[in-house]
């Protein structure tokens, strides 16, 4: 026996198996509407099973398909549709202001004069909110002058954003004017920090909303990023930190000043272990070492020295290779 039936439509009652029309003898094109025949000529044997979907397939009853903290994709939002929920509540994405400064900055596209240097960490910054799942607003340049700075930083609070960051105009020198406003319009929870790099650190409020003030040098800017901002704009948006760590040996012997170090490093498979080894230079201005770099590796505070072969614990940037 054999009945006529669409793509998608239920099984009818004893039947176990679906026959293409492209594998009988009936014209494909003649439509739901044509006459059904008498008799059908199937090329080919049939298998039980053949082209049926089971009920619970892709989902069973009371399976869990998203979790809390799960991104919303093109995919998730298709399954919800086809699951027939029309609504579900969700956390909005954090809001972040981006405020670079320093007379030494150019915009990026504009003819670069003697002595000036491109705002890189303006669009770094930028870049790494929005793979945090930010809305993510880039201010233009302060200059190193209260008035300019001021300006900035109220333009900033009229975004009414979750975080404010800026990177510069927060260590100890005659221009940094970002301590005089923030003393201003807000108040300073603490001013530097003992690790290396990103010893210029400054955390505090501004009209209420939590200001990062990042470290100027642009890996000391990514870093500090890393271990402070990062967590706090995952933990805004509702989502997990899935940054994972993972113990690694050294391939090669490493000077450290006594504070806490983040390096970056290249990391290669030797049989069960992952060695380590630094990108080369760990200046704070050697930007393309981050594009190297798999991991930073920690250095504890207080050693100055580190042996190859030890055991060090490092922080993956991305997933190995």
């Amino acid at each position: 026996e054999a009945a006529r039936i669409m793509t998608g439509a239920p099984i009818p009652r004893g039947a176990d198996a679906v026959v293409p029309m492209e594998q009988t003898d009936q014209p494909w094109r003649s439509g739901e509407n044509a006459a059904l025949p008498a008799y059908v000529t199937i090329r080919g044997s049939v298998k039980p099973g053949a082209y049926i979907r089971p009920a619970g397939e892709d989902i069973q009853a009371g399976q869990v398909v998203l979790t809390a903290g799960a991104v919303l994709t093109p995919a998730e939002i298709g399954v919800l549709a086809a699951l027939g929920v029309p609504a579900i509540p969700v956390i909005r994405r954090p809001r972040v202001v981006i405020i670079s400064t320093g007379d030494e900055l150019t915009e990026v596209g504009e003819p670069l004069s003697p002595g000036k240097i491109y705002d890189a960490n303006g669009y770094s910054l930028y870049a790494l909110s929005v793979v945090c799942g930010a809305e993510a607003i880039r201010l233009p340049i302060a200059r190193d002058n209260l008035d300019d700075t001021r300006a900035r930083f109220r333009e900033a609070v009229e975004y009414r954003p979750d975080v404010i960051l800026s990177s510069a105009g927060v260590s100890v020198g005659t221009f940094d004017v970002v301590k005089t406003v923030l003393n201003e319009m807000g108040e300073i929870g603490f001013w530097k920090v003992n690790l290396r790099p990103g010893k210029p650190l400054a955390y505090g409020q501004i009209s209420g909303i939590p200001f990062f003030g990042l470290p100027g040098n642009p890996v000391s800017a990514m870093v500090t990023f890393e271990l402070f901002v990062r967590p706090a704009l995952l933990k805004l948006g509702g989502r997990p930190d899935d940054r994972q760590s993972l113990r690694v040996i050294a391939g090669e012997a490493i000077q450290s000043d006594g504070r806490r170090s983040y390096l970056r490093a290249i990391l290669r498979r030797d049989g069960d272990q992952w060695v380590a080894n630094l990108t080369g230079t760990q200046s704070s201005g050697a930007l393309t070492s981050m594009i190297l770099a798999d991991a930073l590796v920690i250095i504890p505070e207080g050693i100055t020295t580190v042996a190859a072969g030890t055991a060090l614990e490092a922080r993956l940037l991305r997933p190995l290779r």
